[in-house]
């Protein structure tokens, strides 16, 4: 857990500079550095487009007002509303009946989701501004105290000189000047002036993508619920004029027709059990349970953050045994059939923390055959891994679908040696959709030696702090 007093940015360093110290961070928050400025002439410049601080979650949200909190409950809310009018959109639909009545909230429900979407990036992006403002004005009276406190013997100038070397570990170093400050000068520490307009770059780009994002799942939605809902009116449009057209043609003497499998006289398959519904898996002694995950948000914020191309299936498994398990996975076609294939895969289960197993897998049926707790661990996996930067333009790219939500912490690991199905084991602290924080988080790939593969742990925003790789092993 981040101590209280984390500030709500930290600076990412640009290729080739030194860290700077935290004192600096915390008195140039989301202060954005002149284009062409360095700490030194023997310093490269940034790249072009270089993000210099990235927003942390948890210490940012201490900072948005009340309104942001409201804007979230009334998002959920709208969400809600429009899931469940879409949901009667299409039940209603489906039997026959005027499921256009419904689409009037889904409308309601999808705007104010958008636009509460739109307000809660702009709430974000004027607090980011406010900080960076603020510090802005705490830096210019700040910085020649400390200078002159950390330097009594030399005069101002040379002791904000001093100051300015000491935050970036340096025998000398330029004042630093802000991307609107003009006015710096050698002999002066670049402040900005506050209540300035702009918006730091973290806050824009990822506002950005989420109200963009939004707006297309609201898109989506809208397009579902409108296809369903004249998809009834249609579909009796066509059965009468088919069923007319059977009438001319094929009418008896006595008006009647007869029963040759025109259109509305064949049975309808019945539909597979939804997976859902299965009971839970318990082991003899009542220690272990296993609980297949249903419900959408929890599966977006697990199996969502993986791109599993052939499906992916996720239990919650609690147990009242600390140390090493096998779990078995058995699939099948149909509910009663033999397996087809099983998976036993070998974790660290914790008394009190649930663990999320997911699993790859296209067949109809899956389920947990077995949990053996106390069993010998396999041998890990020797591998390096190297966190992913979200803010990585190519990281950007290749993140899954479901980490735009619920976040999701990503590392590139590369294997000494090659593993089909290597099972990954993540600590994960936070509270994510319906599993309660920590917990355990275990997901499979292909491991191929000396070969790097991206990992991720869904749920979580930050590498080794939010999240942890606790192991990996070959099976």
């Amino acid at each position: 857990m981040r101590d209280e007093s984390t500030p709500p940015f930290r600076f990412r360093t640009p290729p080739g500079w030194p860290t700077p110290t935290a004192e600096w961070v915390e008195l140039h928050q989301a202060a954005e550095p002149a284009p062409g400025w360095s700490p030194a002439p023997e310093i490269p410049f940034a790249p072009a487009g270089w993000r210099f601080w990235e927003p942390v979650p948890r210490s940012f949200r201490r900072f948005l007002p009340p309104a942001a909190r409201r804007l979230r409950a009334v998002r959920w809310i709208a969400l809600a509303v429009a899931a469940l009018s879409l949901a009667v959109v299409v039940v209603v639909g489906a039997l026959g009946g005027p499921g256009a009545v419904a689409l009037v909230p889904l409308v309601a429900g999808v705007a104010v989701l958008v636009v509460g979407s739109a307000r809660l990036g702009e709430t974000a992006e004027r607090t980011a501004a406010s900080i960076r403002d603020d510090a802005a004005t705490w830096r210019a009276a700040e910085v020649p105290v400390r200078a002159r406190a950390a330097s009594p013997g030399l005069d101002d100038d040379r002791a904000l000189a001093a100051w300015e070397a000491a935050a970036w570990g340096m025998t000398s170093a330029r004042p630093f000047a802000t991307a609107d400050d003009t006015t710096a000068s050698p002999d002066r520490p670049g402040v900005p002036s506050p209540n300035r307009p702009g918006v730091p770059s973290p806050l824009r780009h990822r506002s950005r993508t989420v109200v963009a994002v939004t707006a297309g799942a609201a898109a989506l939605l809208l397009v579902v619920g409108a296809t369903a809902a004249v998809d009834p009116v249609v579909r009796a449009v066509q059965d009468s004029g088919q069923t007319l057209a059977v009438g001319l043609q094929d009418t008896g003497p006595d008006g009647s027709v007869p029963d040759d499998g025109a259109p509305g006289g064949g049975a309808t398959d019945d539909a597979a059990p939804d997976a859902g519904d299965q009971e839970p898996w318990t082991s003899d002694d009542g220690t272990v349970t296993a609980s297949f995950i249903a419900d959408d948000e929890t599966w977006q914020a697990t199996c969502g953050a993986i791109d599993f191309a052939d499906g992916c299936w996720a239990w919650q498994i609690d147990a009242e045994c600390d140390g090493p398990a096998e779990v078995t996975v058995g699939f099948s076609d149909t509910e009663s059939g033999d397996d087809v294939r099983t998976d036993t895969r070998t974790v660290v289960l914790t008394s009190g923390t649930p663990l999320i197993l997911t699993e790859q897998g296209s067949e109809e049926w899956g389920g947990i055959r077995d949990v053996t707790c106390f069993t010998a661990p396999d041998q890990p996996v020797a591998l390096t891994r190297t966190p992913l930067d979200s803010d990585d333009e190519d990281a950007d790219g290749s993140w899954p679908d479901g980490c735009v939500d619920y976040g999701c912490a990503g590392w590139e690991v590369t294997a000494d040696t090659s593993c089909a199905s290597a099972t990954v084991q993540f600590s994960v602290d936070e509270e994510v959709a319906q599993v309660t924080g920590p917990h355990d988080l275990v997901v499979t790939t292909a491991l191929h030696a000396g070969e790097p593969v991206d990992v991720w742990a869904g749920g979580a925003w930050m590498p080794d702090e939010d999240a942890r790789i606790t192991r990996v092993t070959c099976g």
